[in-house]
């Protein structure tokens, strides 16, 4: 797997590969020192396919000619920043064939939207509150305290808390002008995440990130047997945000299992082949496209 100055050294020269026909994988610097696109390059590389590699906030795109990114032959997006978004717009107008589609990222970007379409189409999913902090702290009901807070545009686990109480909640700064909140679910600690490529599928059951970090240390992500209800439960939130590579976070209750969100493109922690299937997916893509 291509270490993080290795990727970053690519990343100095976007312009390097800039008439070369081949894959371009678009990422936002946060991401290189995780393990995807680092594990889906170096598969590619393996099988001599041609990667360029290139942070979406060097890019301008120049309208008087042909945008750099028309030449290659699809392109892979790893992040949500509004750059990188722009990025894959632009290759999809130039007919560039984009892993996953600059519509699909958007729908999982705002969690609040995402939230309200998986309540229209009626995938199970917690009871779900979207406002201002102060103004959740008049509405939610005290029985379902406790909550989990999350920014509307985070991801990675950023700046979720949970929250004790109303007073709690008047009192918190708070860094978006809105909020999404939904009751604890009671567990053993413990999530489950159904990944996706294309049509394949896997559970992994992975420590919360509502752990202190201490405690999740250690805990290595563990496979699961991917049921028929956590598998059709995949397949709605692909078909419901068109998505490709994707992950669904699920949580366990006595009514089954019930998705708390849904991510483009994650890390696939827990499945060893994931290089290897992403590899096979975008090739196949390649080969549709040339």
């Amino acid at each position: 797997m291509p270490d993080a100055p290795a990727l970053a050294a690519a990343l100095d020269s976007p312009r390097a590969d800039a008439h070369r026909v081949g894959l371009a994988v678009v990422v936002e610097q946060r991401y290189l020192h995780q393990r995807q696109p680092a594990g889906l390059i170096a598969a590619l590389e393996a099988r001599n396919v041609s990667v360029s590699v290139t942070d979406p906030d060097l890019l301008v795109h120049d309208f008087t000619s042909r945008p750099w990114i028309a030449a290659a032959s699809a392109v892979v997006a790893r992040g949500r920043s509004l750059a990188l978004v722009t990025a894959m717009a632009v290759a999809e107008r130039f007919g560039v064939r984009t892993i996953n589609r600059s519509s699909a990222v958007l729908a999982v970007r705002d969690k609040a939207a995402m939230a309200a379409a998986l309540v229209a189409a009626d995938i199970p999913t917690p009871d779900t509150w979207v406002g201002p902090p102060a103004e959740l702290a008049r509405s939610i009901r005290s029985s379902a305290y406790p909550v989990v807070l999350k920014p509307v545009f985070g991801d990675n686990a950023r700046g979720i808390r949970v929250i004790t109480g109303a007073q709690e909640l008047l009192s918190l700064p708070w860094p978006e002008d809105t909020a999404l909140a939904q009751p604890l679910v009671p567990g053993d600690g413990t999530d489950v995440k159904v990944y996706a490529v294309g049509s394949r599928y896997w559970a992994v059951r992975v420590p919360s990130p509502l752990l202190p970090a201490g405690d999740a240390s250690g805990r290595a992500p563990e496979p699961l047997p991917l049921t028929g209800e956590l598998g059709a439960l995949a397949d709605a939130c692909g078909q419901l945000f068109g998505l490709e590579l994707f992950g669904v976070d699920c949580l366990d209750t006595p009514d089954g299992p019930v998705v708390v969100e849904v991510n483009d493109f994650p890390n696939y922690r827990g499945v060893p082949e994931a290089s290897e299937v992403l590899a096979d997916h975008v090739v196949n893509e390649i080969g549709a496209r040339v």
